[in-house]
């Protein structure tokens, strides 16, 4: 069975394992895949809240979740953005290894 990790509020580390199929939700003003074939990257997106009524809220502002997906196994290195993409945003890379099942 295949994981939804979620790393959002925790400490991202520079190393991430993950099992084939995994999907991870990682703090991100944005994300590039510099090298690798392992991961896929899904997008980028902004947080949002659903409400009791069926709308769902969300705030103005950067996006600030990325989401990948284990492809396949093997290793690959992400490039995360952190911060106001607009102005003094961080860069980081992620080494990701994927392993099979």
């Amino acid at each position: 069975m295949s994981r939804l990790i979620d790393l959002r509020e925790g400490p991202v580390g520079n190393r991430l394992e993950l099992e084939l199929g995994d999907l991870v939700l990682l703090p991100g003003a944005g994300a590039k895949l510099t090298s690798g074939s392992a991961v896929e990257l899904l997008g980028v997106h902004r947080s949002a809240t659903p409400l009791a009524d069926g709308r769902v809220l969300a705030p103005e502002g950067a996006p600030d979740v990325v989401t990948l997906s284990a492809f396949m196994p093997g290793e690959a290195t992400v490039r995360l953005m952190t911060g106001d993409p607009f102005g003094g945003a961080v860069s980081r890379e992620l080494l990701v290894t994927v392993r099979g099942r």
